[in-house]
């Protein structure tokens, strides 16, 4: 029997810490992009583009993706992920082409110039990851990635219609 099977139910109570944990991974995740925000300002990227240039790289980068999974991943519309191609395209950043089997479809690339921006972005998130963790027990940070790693995977279940 696993852990987890063992483990009593847990009941979230206003104040508990289970009640709490969706607001304090709100939170951190807020204030970590604003910080994050301020840091690539100088590099004249917003927040929608890098988390945009992100996600392409998440995925096959050789391939690039196509306009309409970019809308997926982000949580946009079609239109509102093709203007925001359209930005990166006009500030350099991507390349959009027609899809290879699917004229029909535009395919969005990393420029050299978007990975420049890129390296500098994992530059950033690193300085700021190593800020955020200083001083707190590797044992600790380890927790903290499995139970992030396991609310994670157990909402994409969740989204995906299968039982927890």
């Amino acid at each position: 029997m696993s852990r987890a099977a063992d483990a009593p139910r847990i009941r979230a109570t206003r104040g508990s810490s289970e009640f709490r944990i969706g607001f304090l991974v709100h939170d951190v995740s807020r204030l970590r992009q604003t910080v994050f925000d301020q840091a690539m300002k100088p590099h004249g990227v917003t927040r929608a583009q890098w988390w945009a240039l992100a996600q392409l790289t998440r995925h096959d980068p050789a391939g690039g993706m196509t306009q309409a999974e970019l809308a997926r991943v982000l949580g946009l519309g079609k239109v509102a992920a093709g203007a925001m191609a359209a930005r990166l395209e006009a500030a350099g950043l991507v390349s959009r082409r027609p899809d290879a089997s699917d004229r029909r479809l535009n395919r969005v690339y990393l420029t050299a110039r978007g990975g420049r921006v890129l390296d500098r972005m994992i530059a950033v998130g690193r300085e700021l990851n190593e800020t955020l963790l200083r001083g707190l027990p590797r044992e600790d940070v380890e927790a903290a990635d499995r139970v992030l790693t396991a609310l994670r995977s157990r909402l994409g279940a969740r989204l995906r219609g299968e039982s927890l």
